[in-house]
């Protein structure tokens, strides 16, 4: 990277400071470089540090997190969502708030039960409670199963 010459005004308490800093090993060059260099460093971690932090992006979360049109499982939620992690899952803002609207598409009385029962079997997700399914009873129309009585023979 090629150099380029400046020229610095200092007042006299700077230059006493700055020679100073100054030996045979760094120059009046390399101390006004490496206090750049730090100073540049510096404000690229206050960057950094701006970016603000997920607050579902962590393998736990807080009741508080939870909306209130599902307070009433925030308990079941909060135990729900380390399972989550461990499983690999993401969590993360919008993840957690598809999570929610898919819960809050649940009846309600159906939505404790899906939690429950993704924590037992340590789901990522939530699903839907499947219904009592009673298959109904066959039709028997094979001739051998025919009744025969004595008055009327094979009904």
């Amino acid at each position: 990277m090629p150099k380029e010459k400046l020229t610095l005004y200092l007042e006299p308490e700077h230059i006493e400071w700055l020679e100073s800093q100054t030996d045979e090993e760094h120059k009046v060059s390399a101390v006004v470089r490496n206090l750049i260099r730090k100073a540049m460093k510096v404000k690229s971690r206050k960057k950094n540090a701006a970016v603000p932090m997920d607050l579902y992006g962590f393998s736990t979360i807080h009741a508080a997190l939870v909306p209130d049109e599902l307070k009433d499982c925030a308990d079941l939620i909060v135990e729900w969502w380390p399972i989550r992690k461990q499983k690999g899952a993401v969590n993360s803002t919008k993840v957690a708030n598809r999570i929610f609207d898919k819960l809050m598409s649940f009846p309600s009385q159906d939505r404790k039960q899906a939690l429950e029962n993704a924590i037992t079997a340590g789901w990522k997700d939530i699903y839907p409670l499947k219904k009592g399914y009673k298959p109904e009873e066959p039709k028997n129309n094979h001739p051998a199963s025919r009744v025969f009585t004595a008055e009327r023979g094979f009904e």
